[in-house]
């Protein structure tokens, strides 16, 4: 029993013991671990900047006093990005990862217990995604533009973009088109849309015409010219605009009706009729009835140096002859005078030494000292020799050119032209060329590569006018020869049918100083009863002066290198109702300018060197009355060129030694 007890004694205090050296040893080999301290979790985190763009840095700086910072993209676990020392930068690049963690470090490489978090902003530059498409507006009524209201333009972005315009919604937009510049912007960039707004005029003008006029001439007149019409009161949203009229030159007996024509510069047309009565009052002593001239030559064209016969007849109530017959050629030759005329009809004949377009004014005076005149339009007066023209160019045509659509816009009547007349060779008097015509704008044009002309006249070295036929190619017309027959439309070769006319007037500038490169052309359907389907002078007679002038290109008027233009070539007869004289002609000192009209319009006078230098010019000559000129002329000779409503006249003056 003893030993038992001593036996569970023993074992007793051997688990004990076993215990407590368990226990020491336990303690001996813990020591180190206990005595590592744990570093708190990093504190005063920042970012600067805290809000970056694409590709841009951020400075991360966390605190933890005496321990190192450690840079993590993930809360827990992971492999570090870096690190920093407590309070010192850590430079990112925030991309797709904008959340960084910072970890505390002690010196002995225990981490903290957890992770501190701080977040960059990723700012995003600017991107639209909605922007208002072309705008086309027609104009407020009675302006020259509209306030146009458009929808903001919607664009996304970090921080939110600010968006400026070059023209505000609400602006007002002029006539035409502008561009409209929109621009979004913040801290990462800058974008620029745009988007159009046109204005069109769709306004027509308005116009007031001049009352109508009735009158009464003298006693025995017949007829009436150089009457004022007045001025009609014409205006438009957009200011500008061209007054016409189809006035004739003389007035008969009865009512006449005027056409005015108003265009505003956008092409839109406004018309108005006036009326004007002239009322004949018999008398006993009435003048001669002059009848229509005629000329023995084929449609009034003859060659240079030719004779040309006139045929003049008139009638007389009274039979109050003997008869004297003036006949002024045009061409600064002298008159030819007959007197003593028992019968009703004379036929004087002239010869030509000028080729040129003219326009003789024959006047019948009876016994009584009555008279009638009139004019003889026209006889065309063709080169004979070296001469030719040529046109390379474009031009904008004048508003209603094109019969079919009258009212094209100024940006569709562009033209282009090319246009060759010269003499055939072993032909004298007659001429062949081409002619290339379009006009995209109304589907019109003439492509022809040989053409003949009637007749080639040339006026004062520099204005040619030539006439011919030919055939239309146009879009729109079946079977017609367009866009793929270049080198092949000949003249005949047409399927329409359809024979044009064509006239052209062209001036070349290097000819004159004084003048431009100006065309007229004129195209009648001859098929269809000589009916007018494009004329770049509407209403005006066939031989007028050209008034379209070239925006590009060339006209070359050909002429022997002896014939010098100077400004008295350029004459235009008066039509009796402009009279000029200038004197005392010669002159040593200042001259006078006597101006006789019954027109109210301005009096244009300029002095020219025999060079063709403008050396004086003057706008503000009173009619009716002397006009002084002072003067410091070199001695010598100078032309004075006087014109008011379409006449002109050149006077020759020589200047003495005082």
């Amino acid at each position: 029993m003893k030993s038992k007890f001593n036996l569970l004694l023993t074992s007793s205090l051997n688990y004990a013991m076993s215990k407590a050296l368990f226990l020491i040893i336990a303690l001996i080999y813990s020591t180190p671990l206990f005595s590592q301290t744990v570093p708190t979790d990093p504190t005063t985190l920042t970012a600067t900047p805290s809000a970056v763009c694409a590709g841009s840095a951020s400075v991360l700086k966390a605190t933890s006093p005496g321990n190192t910072i450690r840079w993590y993209i993930v809360s827990t676990g992971g492999s570090s990005i870096g690190s920093s020392s407590s309070g010192g930068g850590f430079l990112v690049y925030p991309g797709p990862i904008t959340v960084y963690y910072a970890e505390s470090l002690s010196p002995s490489n225990v981490p903290s217990a957890g992770r501190t978090a701080i977040t960059v902003t990723l700012n995003v530059a600017p991107l639209v995604t909605s922007i208002q498409p072309n705008i086309t507006e027609n104009n407020a009524t009675g302006q020259c533009g509209k306030i146009v209201i458009y929808p903001d333009i919607v664009v996304t972005g970090i921080p939110t973009p600010s968006v400026a315009y070059s023209n505000q919604s609400g602006s007002n937009f002029d006539i035409g088109t502008t561009t409209n510049i929109v621009t979004a912007s913040n801290t990462c960039g800058t974008t620029s849309l745009s988007f159009d707004v046109t204005v069109v005029d769709n306004e027509a003008p308005t116009v007031i015409v001049p009352p109508s006029v009735s009158m009464a001439p003298p006693a025995g007149v017949t007829s009436v010219s150089g009457i004022n019409l007045g001025t009609p009161t014409a205006n438009d949203n957009c200011g500008t605009v061209v007054v016409i009229n189809d006035a004739p030159e003389i007035y008969y007996g009865g009512v006449t009706t005027i056409n005015w024509t108003v265009t505003d510069s956008h092409g839109n047309l406004t018309s108005a009729t006036q009326t004007v009565t002239v009322m004949i009052t018999p008398s006993v002593n009435t003048a001669p009835v002059i009848n229509p001239i005629t000329s023995n030559d084929i449609d009034n064209i003859i060659p240079q140096n030719t004779s040309a016969t006139l045929n003049i007849s008139w009638t007389d109530n009274e039979n109050g002859g003997p008869y004297n017959v003036d006949i002024d050629w045009r061409d600064s030759s002298a008159h030819t005078l007959l007197s003593g005329i028992t019968g009703y009809s004379v036929a004087p004949t002239h010869t030509y030494n000028k080729t040129g377009v003219f326009a003789p004014i024959v006047k019948v005076t009876d016994g009584s000292n009555t008279s009638s005149t009139i004019a003889f339009k026209y006889l065309v007066v063709y080169v004979v020799g070296n001469y030719f023209t040529t046109t390379e160019g474009k031009f904008t045509a004048p508003a209603g050119s094109l019969v079919s659509n009258p009212s094209l816009s100024a940006s569709r009547r562009k033209v282009e032209i090319g246009v060759e007349c010269k003499p055939k060779p072993n032909h004298p008097g007659e001429f062949n060329g081409e002619m290339e015509f379009e006009m995209d704008g109304g589907h019109f044009e003439f492509e022809t590569e040989k053409i003949d002309w009637s007749y080639l006249a040339v006026s004062a070295c520099f204005l040619a006018t030539f006439q011919g036929t030919g055939y239309l190619y146009s879009e729109g017309h079946q079977n017609s020869c367009h866009g793929d027959c270049h080198g092949g439309c000949n003249v005949g070769h047409s399927n329409q049918g359809h024979q044009y006319g064509i006239l052209i007037v062209q001036s070349d500038k290097y000819k004159n100083a004084a003048n431009k490169n100006k065309i007229r052309i004129k195209i009648w359907d001859i098929t269809a009863g000589n009916a007018v389907v494009f004329d770049t002078q509407m209403g005006a007679g066939d031989y007028e002066l050209p008034t379209t002038a070239l925006s590009e290109g060339t006209i070359k008027v050909k002429v022997p290198n002896n014939c010098v233009a100077r400004p008295e070539d350029e004459t235009i007869y008066s039509n009796g109702t402009f009279e000029t004289s200038v004197y005392p002609n010669p002159f040593t000192s200042n001259f006078n300018i006597n101006v006789s009209t019954v027109s109210d319009s301005p009096i244009q006078v300029e002095i020219y060197d025999m060079v063709g230098k403008l050396i004086q010019s003057i706008s503000d000559v009173e009619a009716n009355e002397a006009f002084a000129i002072e003067n410091n002329f070199a001695t010598g000779m100078y032309i004075v060129r006087i014109s008011q409503d379409g006449n002109l006249q050149t006077i020759k003056m020589i200047k003495n030694n005082q």
